[in-house]
């Protein structure tokens, strides 16, 4: 099997077959699943830019992959409705919905093969990567890991950003490798265009920019392999092309509207951008080279991750965010094969960290700079919402591991190759859960089933079973429901009458409650009219009391209550009060 896939041919079918299967289980998924809660917005708003040609209906997120998802719809009746501005981007899905109720699902469907076909790109880039980096062997690991990862499966069938902006990450990165390498006009305009584009598709790209120079002084200093003769002048204006070229790209995604507006013509929110509103007047006449719309979304996003926010982890709240959320959140959501291979890759390097067969200690540092500085950002947030926010560290931490195929030895290193073989072999256990990779827990962690014990919003539970509910309800007769569902698409859709829940105490009936909503996350709740309703803290944590009838996908429960159970809730908090044990 080594020697075959060392051909080209079977290099090629084994990376096609690979990435055909990823792209096949996605269909599956984009059609099982419920609309996520952002994805409800995402899609309405890209339409919208398409027709409108405007981007200020929501700027929290940049417009490159809401309009690419969109292009799918230009081809069918899809309408984006006439919604009014608005605060909440709930209110653009809301109106879609109401333009097209009958073809909504298909129509968001569509929307999620676009960032399938982003997902296939970015494994095809991870294979050129990792054979020019490390060998055949190695890229089809590097593949395997991508095509039979949870999370990227999850991501990559959802129309949002995150997958789309681990795959900039990494095509950015890998473009930024070529230049510093060559150092020619050509790599300095392809990763200026990928910059640009990565800037357009979610603000953490500004990360990009001293990646790519921490990068650059990785692989030149002291380094002999690559050529020192270019004059330093030529070197700067390289420099300066890829960071005008990116500058361009990003105006560009925004049509250029409201570029070159002065400081003045702003008042920013965010501490970063503030300091700009304190210049000296003069200063403040100084024209900014990026679109309006750019710099308020981007402004508006850092003053909303420094708010302070609900975040979970291990059955605890805080409002300030956990400094070690994102570790867990690694520990619970990665597959055991792809820790074991982990720790292996890192054995392998000290071992033969002096050798130069294997992963060299500037190519290192280069994989591992942008692990360490978005899990470091992200840990210092208040606001911590699931993996998704450090999605962009998993092509590095596969290609991390891809070394060790070319480490495969059954002569040599029987036992080493076996526990490598053994590892990979594990990896499509995961895929045992399909379509539900997006509540995807390793075995440790108690798998997805107690999920919710750890870690909850989009790690679990992001709104994806209401079409679960919906046939459970069509085999179970329910005359009375009580819903808290945590989502965007209006529960109303069910065609069933429900109503809310009681509020920190239980009474008799039957209910549904979203996992995220059980763990006492605050939410606004959607009512049968479609008003909200704040739900406090832990307002129904008490359900966690009760064992649940069904379970739906992951995300749902659904309960039903008796007057005995509420007498027996009744008596255990009675005995809790007076300091007795449950029986």
């Amino acid at each position: 099997m080594q020697n075959q896939l060392r051909t080209s041919k079977g290099f090629w079918s084994a990376i096609s077959i690979l990435l055909l299967f990823q792209f096949c289980l996605g269909l599956y998924s984009a059609q099982k699943l419920t609309v996520t809660h952002d994805e409800y917005w995402h899609l309405p708003v890209g339409l919208l830019g398409w027709e409108t040609g405007r981007f200020d209906y929501d700027r929290l997120n940049p417009p490159l992959i809401r309009t690419w998802a969109a292009v799918p719809l230009l081809f069918t009746s899809a309408k984006a409705g006439a919604p009014a501005r608005s605060s909440d981007p709930a209110d653009y899905g809301d109106a879609f919905l109401q333009a097209n109720p009958e073809n909504y699902h298909q129509y968001y469907a569509l929307g999620r093969i676009p960032i399938l076909l982003l997902s296939i790109a970015s494994g095809l880039l991870l294979a050129v990567w990792a054979r020019e980096l490390f060998g055949t062997l190695s890229a089809c690991l590097a593949v395997l890991l991508w095509t039979m990862s949870p999370n990227i499966l999850a991501n990559a069938a959802l129309g949002t950003q995150d997958l789309a902006i681990a795959g900039f990450f990494l095509a950015t990165v890998y473009c930024g490798w070529k230049f510093a390498k060559q150092v020619s006009w050509k790599w300095a305009l392809i990763t200026g265009l990928i910059l640009g584009l990565a800037q357009i598709t979610k603000y953490t790209a500004i990360l990009l920019v001293p990646i790519l120079m921490i990068q650059w002084f990785l692989l030149r200093v002291k380094n002999t392999d690559v050529n020192h003769d270019i004059p330093r002048k030529t070197i700067l204006a390289r420099w300066g092309v890829l960071l005008l070229v990116s500058c361009f790209v990003l105006n560009a995604g925004y049509l250029f509207q409201g570029s070159f507006q002065p400081i003045s013509a702003y008042q920013f929110q965010s501490s970063e951008l503030k300091v700009l509103n304190q210049l000296p007047p003069l200063l403040q006449n100084i024209p900014l080279p990026l679109p309006r719309d750019y710099l308020m979304g981007f402004d508006l996003q850092r003053f909303i991750m420094q708010q302070s926010h609900p975040t979970f982890l291990d059955s605890e709240w805080t409002r300030t965010g956990f400094r070690s959320y994102y570790l867990y959140t690694l520990i619970y959501k990665l597959p055991h094969g792809v820790q074991f291979l982990l720790l292996l890759a890192a054995f392998q390097w000290f071992k033969q960290r002096n050798q130069s067969d294997y992963i060299s200690l500037r190519t290192l540092g280069m994989l591992l700079t942008p692990v360490v500085l978005l899990v470091c950002i992200a840990s210092l947030s208040n606001n911590q919402l699931g993996l998704r926010y450090i999605l962009p560290v998993l092509p590095f931490l596969f290609l991390l591991i891809a070394p060790l195929a070319e480490q495969l030895d059954l002569e040599k290193n029987k036992l080493y190759s076996y526990a490598i073989i053994v590892a990979a072999l594990t990896l499509p256990f995961s895929l045992r859960f399909a379509p539900d990779h997006l509540a995807y827990f390793n075995e440790l962690s108690g798998g997805p089933e107690n999920g919710g014990l750890h870690l909850i919003d989009s790690n679990l539970d992001w709104g994806q079973d209401l079409y679960r509910l919906k046939e459970y309800l069509k085999q179970h007769k329910v005359d009375d429901l009580g819903l808290a569902y945590f989502g965007t698409v209006p529960p109303s859709t069910l065609g069933v009458p429900y109503r809310l829940p009681p509020e920190f105490h239980p009474e008799p009936g039957t209910y549904a409650i979203s996992a995220s909503l059980l763990q006492g996350r605050p939410y606004s709740i959607r009512k049968q009219d479609g008003s909200r309703h704040n739900l406090g803290n832990d307002a129904l944590g008490y359900l966690r009391f009760f064992k649940p009838k069904a379970r739906l996908g992951y995300s749902i429960n659904v309960y039903e209550l008796t007057p005995e159970d509420v007498i027996r809730w009744q008596t255990a908090v009675s005995r809790v009060q007076r300091g007795l044990p449950i029986n």
